[in-house]
């Protein structure tokens, strides 16, 4: 996070630099002290990933989780949209081993901002996440999917 705000400060100091204050001025600092942080940590950084990976790893997930919004919000509005039942529904024990109160906390909240599925509850002893699914015919599928979602939060987020 101090990274992030160093990055910030130096878009600031290249607006002043400059004398532009927009929002193009901005920006160009902001990606000009990325690039440079990003250099930099990671000559810097033990692990060879600095603030430049971390940042992309954060961008990819992004990415992905707008295209389960999106492809979900797609599969409800055609439930919606067409006559008959299609959905079905069912309740997931989802097991929550080795993730940390924060990890559940993000899991459970990206479950629930995708349309289609309901973070329910969390064991008292933080064992299981309870989900609802509107469509999980297939129990090993939509496990499957909150695996891949789980993995690339632990990676992309966490990592």
């Amino acid at each position: 996070m101090s990274l992030f705000l160093l990055n910030f400060m130096l878009a600031v100091l290249w607006m002043l630099m400059w004398g532009l204050f927009d929002i193009y001025s901005l920006l160009g600092g902001f990606i000009l002290g990325y690039l440079l942080l990003g250099i930099v940590s990671r000559t810097l950084s033990d692990e060879g990933a600095g603030y430049g990976v971390k940042g992309w790893k954060l961008f990819s997930f992004a990415v992905y989780f707008i295209r389960i919004l999106i492809k979900s919000n797609l599969i409800v509005a055609k439930e919606i949209i067409t006559p008959g039942f299609q959905m079905t529904p069912r309740f997931i024990r989802y097991p929550l081993q080795g993730l940390t109160d924060i990890q559940i906390t993000t899991l459970a909240n990206a479950i629930t901002l995708t349309p289609g599925t309901l973070s329910a509850d969390v064991s008292d002893d933080k064992r299981y996440l309870y989900v609802h699914c509107m469509y999980a015919q297939d129990r090993e599928a939509a496990v499957k999917d909150i695996d891949e979602l789980r993995d690339r939060i632990l990676d992309e987020v966490f990592g």
